[in-house]
């Protein structure tokens, strides 16, 4: 941080802390906080200075956050905060407020956007900017007044308003790509497992989700994409600049707009751009022309969210992908050779003892590269956070917990213990297969093949050894 001028904004990603023992340890990622590199390169076109602090890639104990933001006064400061973060947004809010306290502390994310007012409860935030912030964030510090910018909660007089809801970017061409340049892109590293070459970095491509799962925030985004002639010039960027070698598309679902995507990969075919990538995907949103395409562009592994094995569950939680949908997929995706990472989510509504088991034989089943089992979590802002209230699920909202870990919810139908030994289990049911370990040591051709399953599965079994010995 440094000193600033009269509208000087200063944009902070707070730190991720996961309890000892979750899985996220082992293989989580720290990558650029896309959304702040948004807002910093809509600012600083708008002729605003701006700076953006990384906590999450500056490894700081909390002295050392504290001492940072001491020691630098901004009249704006934007603060981002997810659900498994908030507790830490407020936490430097509060320390903004402390040294700084006629610096105006601006809240922004999906979780005040879905809990404006437990944001504004708190004496150390002034404004909380909901849903996209790119034109709010930049008419605020250009001063417009409260009252006139869209997508505004702040108070007044003592009571909370909520301006109408900030209409979304229609065109995403026309906002500018992320300010990469305001952060030390080496700090970074994607998830164990993830990435075949570094340095790694993220992009997106879309926004919003062509789906409407009842546990993801998505579901409440209007879907739109970017050309491909945008996504090309950004990624050509990141490689010829930067020296980036891989890049993770951190979309819902990448392939929802196939001919786009058709566009993408034969111009990176074309120009023989030297890069590698990943991407995430729906079953139900893939061909074998599609990926037979993406291979050749350079796509080496694809992340697909299967979640459970229960038709039954999967209508629940409106994952309208059919479980003969995913083993088309993981099937086809084998065949061009693309490696393949899976999701499955364990206590969701309707939940037993027998889907669990149902879906860790899926998991088996398809053989995935690299599986990772999630307990449920019923994030604010989803239906299925607002399913649970009503029901009177909710063990508690200490937003801490609710880190993939550890069951929140008490479903009538399996208990969080059985929930937790199965969620074991599938770690240890999955990995610790003799045959597992036989096909990834096929895959072993050369030593930095050796170095990927290193980082990757061996961070899972890392894991595994962890719980090897809890209860079944």
């Amino acid at each position: 941080m440094s000193d600033c001028s009269s509208i000087r904004c200063c944009l902070i990603n707070p730190p991720y802390l996961v309890k000892a023992g979750n899985i996220w340890n082992h293989i989580k990622s720290t990558m650029p906080p896309l959304g702040l590199l948004y807002l910093a390169a809509v600012l600083e076109q708008g002729g605003v200075p701006v700076d953006v602090v990384d906590f999450q890639a500056e490894s700081l104990d909390w002295a050392g956050i504290e001492k940072n933001i001491a020691a630098s006064y901004y009249p704006f400061f934007g603060i981002t905060g997810t659900t498994p973060v908030i507790s830490s947004a407020y936490r430097i809010a509060g320390l903004i407020k402390k040294y700084h306290p006629q610096a105006q502390v601006i809240l922004g994310g999906v979780h005040v956007t879905a809990l404006p007012e437990e944001a504004l409860g708190r004496n150390e935030c002034d404004v909380v900017i909901r849903g996209e912030g790119e034109k709010a964030l930049l008419q605020l510090v250009q001063g417009t007044p409260l009252h006139a910018i869209e997508g505004l909660s702040f108070r007044d007089n003592g009571q909370m308003i909520h301006n109408q809801p900030n209409g979304t970017v229609e065109n995403l061409d026309e906002i500018p790509p992320p300010a990469f340049h305001k952060l030390d892109l080496t700090r970074y590293k994607p998830a164990a497992g993830a990435y075949k070459r570094l340095p790694a970095i993220n992009m997106t491509s879309t926004r919003g989700c062509p789906a409407h799962c009842t546990f993801c925030n998505s579901a409440n985004i209007p879907l739109r994409r970017r050309s491909a002639e945008k996504i090309f010039d950004e990624m050509a960027v990141l490689v010829n600049t930067y020296k980036i070698r891989e890049i993770q598309f951190y979309d819902d679902t990448f392939t929802v707009f196939p001919s786009n995507i058709k566009k993408l990969c034969q111009r990176i075919i074309d120009t023989r751009l030297d890069v590698t990538w990943s991407c995430f995907a729906r079953a139900d949103y893939v061909n074998l022309d599609l990926l037979t395409m993406m291979k050749k562009a350079g796509c080496h592994q694809i992340m697909y969210g299967i979640e459970s094995a229960s038709e039954e569950i999967l209508a629940n939680i409106q994952k309208n992908c059919s479980r003969e949908k995913s083993i088309q997929a993981l099937a086809m995706t084998r065949a061009v050779g693309i490696d393949s990472r899976c999701t499955f989510m364990l206590g969701n509504p309707g939940e037993t003892v027998e889907t669990i088991e149902a879906t860790i034989r899926l998991a088996i089943q398809l053989n995935p590269d690299l599986a990772v089992f999630n307990i449920t979590m019923p994030f604010p802002g989803t239906h299925m956070f607002q399913w649970a209230k009503e029901k009177g699920y909710l063990r508690h909202e200490n937003w801490d917990d609710y880190d993939l870990g550890a069951p929140v919810m008490q479903l009538p139908t399996i208990s969080s213990e059985e929930t937790v030994a199965l969620y074991n289990r599938a770690y240890r049911s999955f990995y610790l297969r003799p045959g597992y370990v036989l096909s990834r040591l096929g895959k072993i051709t050369s030593w930095s093949d050796m170095g990927v399953l290193l980082r990757g599965t061996g961070s899972l079994l890392g894991f595994v050894r962890n719980t090897l010995f809890s209860k079944p």
